[in-house]
């Protein structure tokens, strides 16, 4: 059994706004520590941890499957489109190779802005690619499930959920 994810350095990040909360810990995905940021006015700690530990730190393999599948679909469009000089091996790199040529650093987690009963969380995961260094990049997850793998946006929650017309 192991042992259940706990940020460490948890503290507010701004005095000014003493809901928002960031931590520091493990993404095993890219076998990195990262900052993990969050409101309290959409989830507790306990339950931030808890989604780092059930879904982000044990993602099935279809979604890290997706998220490799998505990201070499953007590789391929890019380096088809720039005279850039890519690093060895980047072309060749399809499945999970992949992950070798990314990185992140910041993870932002969600509630759904619309629906403050949907106890579903989202996650944008924020870094960098060795095929797109200008323009960063964010993997976007709504529960476990991969919306996008692309250049960032910064659209926060509502790159995960849209609006439902009544």
């Amino acid at each position: 059994m192991t042992e259940r994810f706990h940020l460490k350095n948890v503290g507010i990040e701004d005095a000014l706004d003493e809901n928002s909360i960031s931590g520091f810990g493990l993404l095993p995905l890219f076998q990195c520590i990262v900052e993990y940021h969050f409101s309290t006015e959409d989830m507790s700690l306990e339950e931030a941890e808890l989604y780092i530990h059930n879904v982000l730190n044990q993602l099935p393999a279809e979604t890290i499957n997706e998220i490799c599948k998505k990201a070499c679909e953007w590789k391929t469009i890019k380096m088809t489109s720039d005279t850039v000089d890519y690093p060895s091996g980047l072309a060749e790199a399809y499945g999970r190779d992949i992950l070798g040529f990314m990185s992140v650093g910041e993870v932002n987690l969600y509630r759904n802005p619309f629906d403050r009963n949907d106890n579903t969380f989202g996650a944008i995961l924020s870094g960098g690619t060795e095929w797109d260094s200008e323009n960063g990049m964010e993997i976007i997850i709504r529960d476990s499930k991969v919306l996008e793998v692309r250049e960032y946006l910064g659209y926060g929650e509502f790159a995960i959920w849209e609006q439902k017309s009544v």
